[in-house]
């Protein structure tokens, strides 16, 4: 084989050895749109969370670190049964601009023979972000929703904001087809309350 027919062999074989090394390269990682993903996640929870459910457990802890105390607890303890409460989605949004990574829900709270009006705001949690798909599905701001003005606070009411229900943040677990949700307390002492969806 003479000299030239060995440069055109090699040559050839650097090329086809190149397209193949062409044709190994990595794809370039797609890029996760956390937006959508927290989008879509608030339009998924929708219907899982809009409903009656029944407070069924609601464990509580005297320790809470922003807890004061005003029940006299000396013990963790659980309350079953303690409330009633319906949430539908907001009929107007709160916020000036309208991002669908947030959503926003009214409603009522039952207790003893009592109702009030309820409010909270959801966001999406860590399991967004997380590649190992952990963490909260979202994060809630719970609190009453009373007209605008003065009014005396009922007993019923007051004990609901000591119990550490009121105005506190929740993290949200739900299961897709399961009449069941969980909220975790973050600082007023309630360390889960495990709902049961009403048919």
């Amino acid at each position: 084989m003479n000299h030239r027919f060995k440069n055109i062999i090699s040559n050839w074989g650097w090329s086809l050895l190149s397209l193949a090394c062409l044709q190994c390269t990595p794809d370039t990682p797609t890029k996760i749109d956390y937006d959508q993903l927290a989008a879509q996640l608030m339009t998924d929870l929708k219907p899982q969370v809009v409903g009656t459910w029944t407070l069924r457990q609601v464990h509580v802890s005297p320790n809470g670190p922003n807890r004061i105390n005003r029940l006299n607890l000396t013990k963790d303890s659980t309350f079953q049964d303690l409330a009633l409460l319906t949430v539908v989605p907001a009929a107007a949004p709160r916020q000036t601009l309208v991002d669908p990574r947030y959503t926003e829900y009214d409603g009522s709270i039952q207790y003893k023979t009592k109702t009030y009006p309820i409010q909270f705001n959801m966001w999406p949690g860590l399991r967004v972000y997380s590649s190992s798909q952990q963490g909260p599905q979202a994060f809630l701001l719970f609190s009453f929703r009373f007209s605008d003005g003065t009014r005396f606070a009922e007993a019923e009411e007051t004990f609901l904001e000591d119990l550490g229900l009121i105005n506190e943040t929740f993290s949200l677990e739900t299961t897709v087809g399961q009449p069941t949700m969980q909220w975790v307390g973050l600082s007023r002492g309630i360390q889960r309350i495990d709902f049961v969806k009403q048919p």
